[in-house]
């Protein structure tokens, strides 16, 4: 049975060497997804809704409305008018429409970014920040865990696009019924300036609303394929300041006018 490696760091320095280390010992391609809580688990937004029981069926046609919703109402905002259902879907993720995807970076700074900068915090009486709770970063070998989670289908290929076979039952108007119950990699469109500077990428769940740790756990995955990387609440205003004195900063993350917006509110200290 697998169980998640859970690695943990003080100080950027500390984080560069440790993903050094597990790029140099696995040899594969690695992704990376911060989360500002460590306890927050890897389900996609969908599976979140505050009033529906955990029915993966139930989800997936929610899905497929909020879709046609989307699909009928974004006429006048969208340029392109033949979007298929992928491009959808990621537009739908983009904006933060509910769906089965999760988000994430190529880039490991663009992951320690998202973990220190969304992580919950307060200002004490001296005008200092404290955080509440340590923060996470995952780090995913997208290539070994799709082999690992297509092994029915003796798959031995890398990660996927949507045109490939292995997606058409995962796709929003995909047979449940015939969709494989563990998440899987795939490359989406990158359709926003910000999804190209986030070097984004994407998990897609499919007929089973568990988290992927549970997924590791309960699937035959390697030990390595996922693993955490968590740091101390202690230590995330000092990583904090280092990743932004590096210029991974908002507006470099977010490359518009709402991410130049909360660099120079952040700058003028503004929180």
């Amino acid at each position: 049975m697998a169980t998640v490696q859970n690695h943990t760091i003080s100080n950027f320095e500390e984080y560069v060497h440790l993903i050094s280390e597990l790029r140099t010992a696995t040899g594969v391609q690695l992704w990376y997804r911060g989360c500002g809580r460590a306890d927050y688990k890897l389900i996609p937004s969908i599976f979140r809704h505050p009033n529906v029981q955990r029915n993966a069926r139930d989800f997936i046609q929610i899905e497929q409305r909020l879709e046609m919703r989307f699909k009928q109402r974004s006429i006048p905002f969208v340029n392109r008018q033949s979007l298929d259902d992928w491009d959808r879907l990621f537009l739908m993720q983009h904006y933060g429409v509910p769906t089965r995807l999760l988000d994430w970076s190529e880039s490991p700074f663009i992951a320690l970014y998202f973990a220190v900068m969304s992580a919950e915090c307060r200002l004490n009486a001296a005008g200092r920040l404290i955080f509440e709770q340590p923060a996470a970063i995952w780090v995913l070998m997208p290539e070994r865990w799709n082999q690992e989670a297509l092994s029915y289908q003796s798959f031995d290929r890398g990660i996927l696009n949507p045109e490939d076979e292995e997606l058409k039952s995962y796709k929003p108007h995909g047979t449940y019924d015939m969709m494989n119950k563990f998440p899987v990699a795939i490359f989406g469109a990158h359709n926003s300036a910000r999804i190209v500077a986030q070097r984004g990428a994407f998990t897609i769940s499919g007929n089973n609303t568990n988290c992927m740790t549970q997924h590791l756990v309960d699937g035959a995955f390697e030990n390595s394929v996922l693993q955490k990387i968590t740091i101390n609440k202690s230590k995330l205003l000092s990583m904090r300041q280092e990743i932004l004195s590096y210029g991974v900063t908002e507006s470099v993350v977010f490359p518009d006018l709402d991410g130049l917006a909360k660099e120079i509110k952040r700058e003028r200290g503004f929180y």
